[in-house]
This record gives C-alpha cells, sequence and structure tokens, in this order.
C-alpha cells in the first residue's frame, strides 16, 4: 500500500474522490512521509500501544500509526472522507469514528483499550481552532490519556513550552510535563497554511485537581488585574485568604507560582 504522505497519493485522493480541504474543519492535508514517521517515531509506540487521534483527514498520519501500534481509533467529523479510508485504512488495527470528538465519552474508550493494551497515547495533528478544547477535554475528564503527541502552531507551541502561565498551562505543570519536540514547516502540507507547525509532547502522570482548575481561572479573569482584585470577585474573604497564604494581595497573578495557586485552593 502507498504511503498517504507523499504529493503524488495525496494528489490522487483529491482528484479521485473529488475531496478539497475545507476551512471551517482547519483542514491541510500531510505530503512528507518523513514528517509523518518522524512525529511515529517520538512516540515510542509499539503493539502494547492504542492510540487515539483526532482529525485523521485523508488517513496520512493514521496510516502510519497502524503500521506500529496495536490499535488505533481515529475521530473525524467529515463524513466526505469514508471511502478514502475504505481503499487505504482497511486495516484490522484502524477503527474510524466519523463525529466530533469534544462530544465523545473519551475516558470510557480509554479504560476500555487499558484492558488490553498497556498504554494509550493520543496523537494527531490538531486542527488550530478547537487545540485549547481538544487539551482541555483531556486533562480536565481525567481521561488516563498516557501522553499526548500533537501538532500545533509554532507561535502556540512557543508560548506553550515557554514562562507563560495560564490556567490551562499551570494544569499541565501539576500533573506532568510539556516538552517541545520539533518545527514542522509550513511546505510539507497541502495546502500550505500560512504560518509553521510544531511538534509537542505532553505527558500526563495523574489526574487533574478540577478545584485547582476552577480557582485558576478566578485568578486569572483579567490578567492585569492583582490577584486580590480578581480573587475577590468571587470570594469576599479574598484578603484573609491571600493573608493566610502569605502572598502579596498587589501581586498579579503571572507572578505566582503553581505552589501559590495550590495554596490558595487548600484554604479555599
Amino acid at each position: 500500500m502507498k504511503d498517504i504522505a507523499t504529493s503524488p497519493t495525496t494528489k490522487y485522493i483529491l482528484d479521485k474522490y473529488n475531496l478539497n480541504a475545507l476551512k471551517k474543519y482547519g483542514q491541510n492535508f500531510l505530503i512528507d512521509a518523513n514528517v509523518v514517521n518522524k512525529i511515529v517515531n517520538q512516540t515510542h509506540i509499539d503493539k502494547n500501544t492504542a492510540v487515539i487521534e483526532v482529525g485523521p483527514g485523508i488517513g496520512a498520519l493514521t496510516q502510519i500509526l497502524g503500521r506500529s501500534a496495536g490499535k488505533v481509533i481515529s475521530f473525524e467529523i467529515d463524513e466526505r472522507f469514508e471511502p478514502v479510508y475504505k481503499e487505504f485504512l482497511n486495516e484490522d488495527n484502524i477503527e474510524i469514528i466519523f463525529g466530533d470528538f469534544l462530544k465523545q465519552d473519551i475516558k470510557s474508550i480509554v479504560e476500555e483499550l487499558k484492558d488490553d493494551y498497556r498504554r494509550v497515547y493520543l496523537v494527531a495533528n490538531l486542527p488550530y481552532y478547537i487545540t485549547t478544547a481538544i487539551i482541555e477535554k483531556i486533562i480536565l475528564d481525567n481521561c488516563q490519556i498516557d501522553e499526548m503527541i500533537i501538532m500545533v502552531q509554532k507561535e502556540v507551541a512557543l508560548k506553550m513550552t515557554s514562562d507563560y502561565k495560564n490556567p490551562l498551562l499551570l494544569m499541565i505543570e501539576d500533573i506532568g510535563k510539556i516538552e517541545y519536540l520539533f518545527t514542522v514547516n509550513k511546505s510539507v502540507f497541502l495546502p500550505a497554511p500560512h504560518v509553521d507547525s510544531a511538534i509537542i509532547k505532553i505527558r500526563l502522570d495523574r489526574g487533574s485537581d478540577l478545584k485547582l482548575y476552577k480557582v485558576l481561572n478566578i485568578c486569572f479573569k483579567q490578567r492585569r488585574k492583582t490577584i486580590l482584585n480578581n480573587l475577590k470577585q468571587d470570594y469576599n474573604n479574598a484578603n484573609e485568604i491571600l493573608i493566610a497564604c502569605g502572598i502579596d494581595i498587589k501581586k498579579r497573578s503571572e507572578e505566582l507560582s503553581l505552589s501559590d495557586f495550590k495554596h490558595i485552593t487548600d484554604i479555599i
């Protein structure tokens, strides 16, 4: 079977099935097999690993994942690709589910997969417009995913792996680790997006503290305001909470550490 992730095969598929990339789904098709193989090699996937994929498109990454993983479950919202999957992704260990990933019960799916596989990873070329929503779903639903190896906009990847603080990144810091793996040039896509992409890895070591996430969202509601002004919108005793934590009430949230926010959560 030919690799999908080449320019000739991609063009053959698009022409044969009269397909095009839809902007509303953020579709850009990978046409470089070396990049796809590099993504899969970064995951150290083997037959004891199950993979959940989001937005497989015409299946460039799905195809290579299927060669390494014990099981691949891919969620695709665009049903136009069904005949492509029948031709190119008809392996027994690849399952395509049509539907909105954000509406799926991923936690239950992962629990079933872990009966048969040692690890469950999420590997995906994420649609840029729902990148944050997908990461939040995995973390906040405590889906028991071991690692996420995902492609995002390069600018987003650099921000996520810098010292920048926001509720989601602080949650990741609390339960795991995030790492910038490598840059993906925009030229390896058809059609080419306006910006380069990057592969990041998010390791998840334990479940999320949803009470902490609630506090983080309150504290970062307005970044320019002090921690006191943000906190007191929801807690009348905000001043006393901060004093009990030994936190300067004039500081902004971005000046605080994760341990500060955990202390505030414990006091509340």
